[in-house]
């Protein structure tokens, strides 16, 4: 096993990495604990990977709120230069957020520092927070909600402001609080090979709790997380996809002997669910402009022994293929807005720009898979956006660009395939029967309890986790990922 120290100076090190903006957290994370953290070490592996997992995702999870915090010790926060302002969040998120004894944290954020960095000044503002901690006091929600809900949940308050002016108060801190709670792994059974119940079975007799999803039949939702490596006696007979994702898939209504074509393939997982759908027997050709993420999509394909996808490289922008497809899917790059629980750094790098350079994307896209649909065929569209511009708003202007495309009232089509009702699911933002959003807090269905922020704006510990103990694994059903996605038709 590692020494703690040592995972701690290899989460900054990925934290310095990230800096540079090169790559994505689980990218970086992934090539040091390859290269630096022994896999023959069994459970202290695990361990390590995982302490080194929360270091990272916590200090990015939270890393506004905890500059937010420094600000109060140092006038210039920037100016100690990114490797020690990574250190100072590192300890800062070690002492409000984890079981680490303070003396420790203090010591090996001191340590870190020692023959490159500022030690003197790093000691001096952790031990001055230690004793003034109690005396921190957040905006208060009562006066002042969106700053309130910006800086306890860290999110940018162009962000909050959105979620405010559209949800309200209340419902915009529990979107932004079931940001901050890691997701329950959920896993897709291949039905081609097992059942739901039967997985749930053998995970049990792995030691692993599972139940099954709320909403889809194929879904199994782990009580607790685990390491990757525990599902491997599994291999083949499940992948990880979260429930919203498995809800995209089966909006889709294929059938056996269809030809499907998925516009953005990787990595893979989408077309894994409609493959087995369609018990194998469609034909998907599964469509994604990167090498590397066309054999993302081989490789998920192989593993769960599915011979109907066709991966093929190709941007659907200027991809010569047919306008015979009985449905098509696409799953447009996006925001990530829906998925900041699983991507904090989402937070950190996204723009109100960003969202719209991507609508723009994501039209032309549309535009050009749509051309791939048979008449009277299926397509789904879909993004893991929360925002209305990357959803609503640019089916809107498809729909008005494209008279000949229309919205397929498709709940009564899905309830009648596979039991599920979808009416629950209709989107907030253009609320008819064909076009659905889910969410990480799933309105109204997960209940928040936000009585801890009515009153108070005291940042100590227990409370500074915003009620994240409410979403955790187990408590919520209902919590997916944040999707939005409409089924639509061609008639000429």
């Amino acid at each position: 096993m590692v020494k703690a120290g040592n995972v701690r100076k290899l989460a900054l090190e990925t934290l310095n990495a990230l800096e540079k903006g090169e790559k994505l957290p689980k990218q970086t994370i992934e090539e040091y604990v390859g290269s630096i953290l022994d896999p023959h070490l069994g459970e202290a592996h695990d361990r390590d990977r995982a302490f080194l997992m929360e270091l990272v995702y916590g200090t990015l999870r939270y890393r506004d709120r905890l500059d937010w915090v420094l600000k109060r010790f140092l006038k210039n926060p920037s100016a100690l230069g990114h490797s020690s302002l990574n250190n100072l969040r590192l300890a800062l998120y070690q002492l409000t957020f984890m079981r680490v004894p303070g003396w420790a944290a203090v010591n090996e954020a001191v340590e870190l520092e020692k023959g490159h960095g500022k030690p003197a000044v790093v000691n001096a503002v952790l031990r001055n927070f230690m004793r003034q901690e109690g005396g921190i006091e957040l905006p208060v929600i009562d006066s002042s909600p969106v700053e309130h809900i910006s800086v306890s949940t860290s999110h940018p308050r162009w962000m909050v402001q959105r979620w405010v002016d559209r949800f309200g108060v209340s419902e915009a801190l529990a979107l932004a609080a079931s940001n901050n709670v890691p997701p329950p792994m959920t896993l897709t059974a291949n039905t081609c090979r097992t059942s739901a119940m039967e997985l749930v079975e053998e995970l049990r007799s792995m030691g692993i709790e599972s139940e099954l999803t709320a909403h889809s039949p194929r879904g199994v939702r782990l009580m607790r997380h685990i390491s990757y490596g525990l599902l491997e006696p599994l291999r083949g007979k499940t992948f990880v996809q979260d429930e919203a994702s498995q809800l995209v898939s089966m909006a889709l209504c294929a059938e056996r002997g269809h030809k499907i074509l998925d516009a953005c393939a990787a990595p893979g997982g989408k077309a894994a669910h409609v493959a087995i759908l369609t018990d194998d027997l469609a034909y998907i050709a599964a469509l994604d402009k990167s090498p590397r993420r066309v054999s993302m999509v081989g490789e998920c394909a192989s593993a769960l022994k599915l011979g109907s996808i066709h991966a093929m490289l190709g941007d659907v922008r200027n991809v010569k293929l047919p306008a015979d497809f009985d449905r098509v899917i696409l799953d447009a790059p996006c925001s990530s807005t829906g998925v900041i629980r699983k991507n904090p750094d989402v937070k950190l790098r996204l723009t109100k720009k960003h969202l719209v350079e991507l609508a723009e994307n994501q039209l032309l896209l549309l535009e050009s898979a749509s051309g791939h649909l048979k008449k009277d065929g299926l397509m789904v569209y879909s993004v893991c956006s929360t925002e209305p511009e990357e959803g609503e708003e640019v089916v809107k202007k498809f729909l008005k660009k494209n008279p000949g495309y229309y919205i397929i009232e498709s709940a009564g089509l899905i309830k009648d395939k596979y039991g599920v009702d979808y009416r629950v699911f209709i989107s907030d933002k253009m609320p008819v029967d064909g076009c659905y959003r889910t969410y990480p807090h799933n309105r109204g269905l997960c209940e928040y309890d936000q009585s801890e922020h009515s009153q108070s704006g005291h940042g100590q510990s227990e409370d500074s986790q915003c009620n994240d103990d409410r979403y955790k694994a187990g408590q919520c059903k209902d919590s997916m990922d944040g999707f939005f996605f409409a089924t639509l038709g061609r008639s000429s």
